[in-house]
């Protein structure tokens, strides 16, 4: 019996010879064997805009699903004996979650003219699997999600498992394409990269990074932006114990300077990691500069780094990943030599050199002391104005799952918020994840100049330390709690946010 690997195989191999001759009948052949030059020619095709969206909606389209194959009957018994395949179809047919019973063999007919192919249901499929998620128990959710995946395998057949494959030949060209542009990236920006960070202290022996071994691991220049007239390569999003990060190769006057980013869990946002304690091969403490917000990256940052990071995260099998992350760094044996460093103006290194020694705005400090939440107002020619959204993504955190994340301007145009969200209708939460300046780009990645943003910048989940005794245990991530419920929907900032984006999907 043939494994999943070859069926995939042989599918996608049908899917590539039909659409670079045109032929459909193709997908019918008992054995289609594609060689390397044919696959790389496809990649081209797709690359280029040769084969596009349309073309892989057509062929999807010709493909008979079970009702044409097998009759309504036929596939009504598929998902007749199971009542929450029943309620998927009711639901999605317009007969109504509790309707159930009523489904009939002709409900899969009224199911199939409202979504005709896999893609068309894709939408309407998450929301409803998130509306399950939302209330009920995590078992409950992931039960249905088994279901809606096999009610799915039921109405769609073939047409479902050759769309799946469409979508994963059209990954491939992308990294097929990536991987042909990496090849200048390596030249432009790894080969005359410049690597400043101390060596890593693992069992007695220092390490160096350089950038042939970033690029024998495969953490080379992978993906371009340009901000601020400065060009920035990233490398794939790989996981550094409990963070997530990723190297930049940021070229400022063609000198090309080696960064390492990670993403904070509480706050949710991409920060430049310019030193930390640490030692025995491992990132004890990470360095909060002169203050956490001044290490906070872009937006255009932000966004590429997520989008990179919902790509894959990568791993290399048998390596402390801290190394990468640590070797662009300076480091320090003990907290209390780092403190001090700092606060006697001694620090060395691009980011202290680059980046405005003070705010240009202070909002005062996070602390263990909390100021009451109803003070936690920006108002003026400094004021979010929530009515202008500028830019906005989704992405997924391990701490807060799916955040929609949206920028606003101030109202004198000089500052940018960043608003996250989670949850749904009354049960939306939001916070700001940060407040950005329109200033200069650094050869760190950062910003010349930040604001010290203080309870403004309340995350959603709060080290217990740092909450002031307004969180409430969370019961789902260890040594953090909520900041919700006592402060967070009490901030007169984050009741504007909501009265404008309370209901916004």
């Amino acid at each position: 019996m043939e494994d999943r690997v070859d069926i995939a195989k042989k599918q996608q191999d049908k899917l590539i010879r039909a659409l670079i001759s045109h032929d459909y009948a193709v997908l019918g052949h008992p054995e289609v064997n594609v060689p390397d030059e044919e696959r790389n020619k496809f990649y081209r095709m797709v690359s280029n805009g040769q084969i596009g969206r349309a073309d892989f909606a057509g062929i999807i389209a010709s493909i008979k699903g079970p009702l044409e194959l097998e009759g309504a009957e036929a596939t009504f018994a598929k998902v007749a004996t199971d009542n929450y395949k029943k309620r998927i179809l009711a639901y999605m047919s317009g007969l109504g979650f509790d309707n159930y019973e009523q489904v009939r063999s002709e409900t899969i007919t009224d199911f199939l003219e409202k979504y005709p192919t896999p893609d068309s249901f894709l939408s309407s499929r998450e929301d409803f699997l998130n509306a399950i998620k939302r209330s009920n128990p995590e078992q409950k959710y992931e039960e249905y999600k088994k279901a809606m995946d096999e009610f799915s395998a039921s109405i769609y057949g073939k047409k479902e498992e050759y769309y799946l494959q469409a979508e994963e030949l059209k990954r491939l060209a992308e990294e097929w394409r990536l991987d042909e542009e990496s090849v200048k990236l390596t030249a432009d920006f790894l080969e005359p990269a410049i690597i400043s960070g101390d060596g890593w202290l693992q069992n007695d022996q220092i390490y160096m990074l350089t950038p042939q071994i970033l690029e024998k691991v495969g953490l080379g220049p992978r993906f371009l932006i340009e901000i601020g007239g400065v060009e920035i390569a990233f490398s794939k999003v790989f996981k550094a114990d409990v963070h997530e990060a990723a190297i930049a190769y940021v070229k400022v006057h063609n000198v090309v300077k080696v960064r390492s980013y990670y993403r904070s869990n509480s706050q949710g946002m991409w920060r430049y990691l310019a030193d930390y304690v640490g030692g025995n091969g491992e990132i004890a403490w990470y360095g909060v500069g002169r203050n956490e917000e001044s290490l906070t990256l872009p937006l255009k940052i932000q966004k590429e780094l997520n989008m990179i990071a919902k790509r894959e995260i990568f791993e290399v099998p048998g390596v402390n990943m801290g190394f990468f992350l640590g070797g662009t760094a300076k480091r320090f044996n003990s907290k209390e030599e780092y403190k001090q460093l700092v606060a006697d103006g001694k620090m060395e290194g691009d980011y202290y050199k680059e980046v405005s020694n003070d705010p240009i705005l202070n909002f005062g400090v996070l602390s263990t002391l909390k100021h009451p939440p109803e003070s936690i107002d920006v108002e003026g020619e400094n004021a979010p104005n929530f009515r202008k959204q500028l830019d906005h993504y989704d992405m997924h955190t391990e701490m807060y799952g799916d955040v929609t994340v949206r920028q606003f301007p101030s109202e004198d145009d000089d500052l940018r918020y960043i608003m996250f969200e989670v949850g749904h209708g009354d049960n939306k939460k939001a916070w700001v994840g940060s407040i950005e300046v329109n200033a200069t780009i650094t050869s760190t990645g950062l910003k010349s100049e930040w604001v010290s943003t203080g309870d403004v910048c309340t995350p959603l989940l709060e080290y217990q330390t740092m909450t002031g005794g307004y969180g409430v245990p969370d019961g789902r991530n260890d040594g953090y709690e909520s900041m919700w419920e006592k402060y967070l929907s009490l901030m007169p900032i984050v009741k504007k946010y909501l009265y404008t984006w309370g209901d916004a999907e």
